[in-house]
């Protein structure tokens, strides 16, 4: 349990959008933090932005799960605002300006949660609404950032082709703007990087105090450390990500086109199996011409690979941040080769929990040593479960964020 500092905070927890069922790595962190803040006894009011009608939008919310889990802490569904014409006229960009402040909610929170001692906005995009609570009840914050989210806005755009590429590089320098403010925003009394990286960059460009704080994707053990990983007598490579988002599919057709096909020349047994939700029309185009390549869209239970596959792969080109599918694969057991990109802000020890290598040749290499060599891929996958054990205990994470309350809270409107 967190320590003295830490147990007599109870936190309104602002987060970005429903996380159960968790769809994605960002699901993930904020299903485990809030599990972890609700059981810790730190959880005093839970606000999550919401659709009407999730299923217009292809989202399949249960906001009745969410509800019970952290009963009895109040839980309030504030009102998504879809009209991106209303955002980009506005002086916020779209993802922050889509996630606006219902009338009476403070008044609401104050009534229902008189004795919350701060405000945690769990995302960038939920900056807004939860300084906006801050403010109104007059009490700290603290701010979760999973991303330089600039720099991620810009990858994204880089991704596109115009005329895409142009708005969505417009809104990245947007975001860049407002990032910026936030930073120094008055009602913000720390940062909490999720990255050790995006700690050390953003301490150089801000007084507020950043700490890094490691990620909580495995907070409350959702995920199962000790079911055995059981690779298929089959060899096969295992990549997992949602293949909507331009940076996944930017590193998975780095992979198909430099990496693949020397592992496969090596190994023609082995095939690669591509998991994730949201396949993107070049996605099945891309496997099509990928030599033994399967895509598994959809899957009801990614875990089943993960535990079945010889190796995972994580070849991250673009992005920042942490890597939460990374996260996953560690505490699923399989052995891992990443780019050094994708091992960015968690301290994993190279060539014990997890390969790292950044040319095609190496990474090629690896992925076909975890193949061919059953010793080294036990050792990858002992490792890596250690680094899982070590990142599902919750408790240094939460001090870390309550001793980022520290300072004088914000004057009441």
């Amino acid at each position: 349990m967190p320590d003295r500092t830490s147990s007599s905070q109870r936190w309104i927890v602002v987060a970005d959008s429903p996380f159960i069922p968790a769809h994605c790595g960002g699901d993930l962190e904020n299903l485990g933090f809030v599990r972890a803040a609700h059981d810790a006894g730190m959880l005093a009011a839970l606000v999550v932005p919401s659709d009407a009608d999730p299923t217009t939008k292809g989202r399949q919310d249960d906001l009745a799960a969410i509800r019970r889990l952290v009963d009895p802490v109040p839980v309030y569904f504030t009102p998504r605002r879809r009209s991106l014409l209303a955002a980009v006229q506005g002086r916020r960009p779209y993802p922050v300006a889509s996630r606006p402040t219902p009338a009476g909610l403070a008044r609401d929170i104050r009534a229902a949660a008189p004795e919350a001692t701060g405000v945690v906005a769990f995302s960038y995009r939920s900056h807004q609404l939860a300084g906006e609570l801050a403010r109104a009840l007059g009490l700290p914050g603290v701010v979760r950032l999973h991303n330089m989210e600039g720099r991620y806005f810009h990858a994204l755009a880089a991704a596109r082709r115009p005329p895409t590429r142009w708005a969505v590089h417009a809104e990245a320098v947007r975001i860049d703007g407002d990032e910026r403010r936030l930073e120094r925003a008055p009602w913000v009394t720390g940062i909490a990087d999720i990255s050790r990286v995006d700690a050390q960059e953003r301490q150089l460009r801000t007084p507020t105090p950043v700490r890094h704080v490691p990620t909580f994707v495995l907070g409350g053990s959702q995920l199962d450390l000790d079911r055995p990983w059981q690779p298929d007598p089959q060899p096969s490579v295992l990549f997992l990500g949602a293949l909507d988002v331009p940076t996944n599919h930017e590193a998975l057709t780095w992979f198909c086109r430099e990496v693949w096909p020397s592992v496969h020349a090596a190994c023609p047994e082995a095939t690669l199996r591509i998991v994730g939700r949201h396949p993107t029309a070049p996605v099945p185009n891309l496997v099509a011409t990928t030599p033994a390549a399967e895509l598994h869209a959809d899957v009801p239970d990614p875990g089943v690979y993960m535990r079945h596959s010889s190796v995972a792969v994580n070849p991250a080109v673009s992005g920042s941040g942490v890597n939460i599918k990374l996260v996953e694969y560690l505490a699923s057991g399989v052995p891992v080769v990443s780019t050094s990109l994708g091992v960015q802000g968690l301290s994993l020890r190279a060539d014990e929990q997890v390969l790292v290598r950044d040319d095609p040749a190496s990474f090629a290499a690896a992925v076909g040593a975890c193949l061919t060599d059953p010793a080294l891929a036990l050792r990858l996958s002992t490792g890596g479960r250690e680094a899982a054990r070590e990142l599902s205990d919750t408790t240094r994470g939460l001090q870390l964020m309550a001793e980022l309350f520290a300072g004088s809270p914000a004057t009441p409107r």
